[in-house]
């Protein structure tokens, strides 16, 4: 049965000053560096057949961290970068600022956010983009082999909550896809991908907890 563990990088620059980053880039800081060691020697153990991951420096930098205790290939994939949001990319979230006009319907009503307001990627967009991109990856390798992928939070998410029957509306709902978070995905051949644990919980919180 292959195994696909799903990584989201470490704090960044921008994540700590609340602005938005989508697929432009800010380093790790010191603790989203920890956070991905803490990563790496929850992982250290796994026999990993291959590293998939975003090109983004924050993921280069956190699948470089876990690695460190793996002998294995690590390979940048274009299709499993974050979510495209275009001109909001490096602003700070201020909601009075009225070129972040959208971004409540895109955090509260994301079913309704069609990202016209900034020429970005919606939902259904990114979630296309990133199923499309994993299912391509599993296919490459035998049901036996366990599989790293670093990626984003809102990528993550994209995939993950229409497994665990979530609605897109609910697509923000707690819990959150923390910094260096492991969430783990069971996909056999033939069969639709399980959610087995998502950012360290029972995926069964994902059904139970709602947007209020």
């Amino acid at each position: 049965m292959p195994l696909i563990y799903l990584v989201r990088h470490g704090q960044t620059e921008y994540n700590s000053k609340q602005i938005l980053q989508g697929q432009c880039d800010s380093p790790l800081t010191e603790l989203g560096k920890e956070q991905a060691r803490k990563a790496a020697i929850e992982l250290k153990d796994h026999d990993f057949t291959i590293c998939y991951h975003s090109p983004l420096g924050r993921t280069t930098a956190t699948s470089e961290i876990i690695l460190e205790y793996h002998n294995t290939e690590k390979m940048p994939v274009d299709d499993l970068m974050e979510i495209d949001l275009g001109t909001w990319e490096g602003m700070k979230i201020d909601l009075e600022d009225p070129e972040l006009k959208g971004f409540m319907t895109f955090w509260k009503s994301p079913s309704k956010y069609t990202a016209e307001e900034n020429g970005g990627e919606d939902f259904k967009r990114l979630a296309q983009r990133i199923y499309s991109c994993i299912e391509s990856i599993k296919e490459k390798h035998s049901d036996d082999e366990k599989i790293l992928l670093v990626s984003h939070g809102a990528a993550i998410r994209s995939f993950i909550n229409p497994i665990a029957g979530r609605k897109i509306d609910d697509f923000w709902a707690d819990p959150q896809t923390e910094p260096a978070s492991i969430s783990i995905i069971r996909w056999d051949s033939g069969n639709s991908p399980e959610l087995l644990s998502y950012s360290g919980h029972d995926p069964r919180i994902l059904r139970d907890i709602k947007n209020t």
